[in-house]
Formats: C-alpha cells, structure tokens, sequence
C-alpha cells in the first residue's frame, strides 16, 4: 500500500499494533481531538518504525486534502464523535477514488440473547464510558452513499459489533 492511511479518531494508537502484526508498512496519519491521545498514539506509531504523521483534530473536519488517502480506520469511534455524519462526510470527501473505509462499532443487535442484555449496556456505555452505542451506525454510514459503496458487512458478540467495509467509488460511478 503506496497511499496514506488515517486512523480516524485514534484514541491510544491501539490499531497501529494490529497493523503491525499484519504487516502493514505503509504511511499512517494519526488524528484525534484529544491531545493527550494523540501524542500517545504518536509514540506509538515511532516505536514501530512506520512513516506516520499526527494531528489534533475533529474527525469532523479533517485537515486533508481532497482525495488524499488511501484507507480510512475507525475503530470504535462513530459511537464516540460529537458529529458522526459530518465525520463520514469527511472520509468520503479525503478518500481517493478506489480507497477503502473500513469501520469496526458497537450497534444495535439483531441476535435475541444480545438484545436482551442491549438496554441495560446502553445507560451504563454513556455514564463509564461516554459512548453512544445506541446510534444507528447504518444510518450514519449511509451519509456517504454517494461517493461509497458497500463492500461487506460482518457482525460480531450476537450482533452488538459491526465490521464495515466500504469502498470510495470512481467520480464517473457517482451518483
């Protein structure tokens, strides 16, 4: 992979030692809204010995150019943002043509153990954590229908974590 990839909304850096465990050797751009957390995710990605670059930031208005990446992680973070359409508005707009996406959330289950326990997670997802797990990730993912398309969607823990996979389409393939 030639082309740069964002973690979006970074938190800690922990995917950059999932990258590393696959191998990935290509340029990684770091980008929180917190400063202690990028600076943490920064050091991290040092020590792997990457070509990284860092930036504090709201997801929600990424400071990249148009078409300028060629992967796009958010790991656990549209159910965290402040502003999660604007935030895939952003993925769209900075992925180039061909580019992937790649979202990995808490959502609603569809499984019957998993929805069981869901309502009793959601209280204590906000109050501990300050997280939103009740948001409709599909709905919010679907704001960048326009320049994306789906190119899987796997579910995990009784359906309560979504793995989506989205790819930036062609201008000529827009709608």
């Amino acid at each position: 992979m030639d082309g740069w990839v964002l973690d979006a909304a970074c938190g800690t850096g922990s995917m950059i030692g999932q990258l590393e465990r696959v191998h990935f050797r290509g340029r990684l751009i770091v980008i929180d809204a917190s400063k202690k957390m990028v600076g943490k995710a920064w050091e991290r990605a040092r020590r792997t010995g990457l070509e990284a670059r860092a930036a504090l930031a709201d997801v929600s208005r990424l400071p990249l150019k148009t078409e300028a990446l060629q992967g796009i992680l958010c790991v656990f973070s549209i159910t965290t943002v402040s502003r999660p359409e604007e935030s895939v508005s952003e993925f769209g707009r900075t992925l180039s043509p061909g580019g992937r996406l790649i979202v990995l959330d808490s959502q609603r289950p569809r499984g019957t153990p998993a929805r069981l326990i869901y309502p009793l997670l959601v209280p204590i997802s906000r109050i501990f954590c300050h997280t939103h797990i009740d948001r409709d990730i599909e709905a919010i993912l679907e704001v960048g229908q326009r320049e994306l398309t789906r190119e899987g969607r796997t579910s995990f823990m009784g359906g309560m974590v979504g793995l989506h996979d989205y790819r930036k389409l062609p201008a000529n393939r827009r709608m």
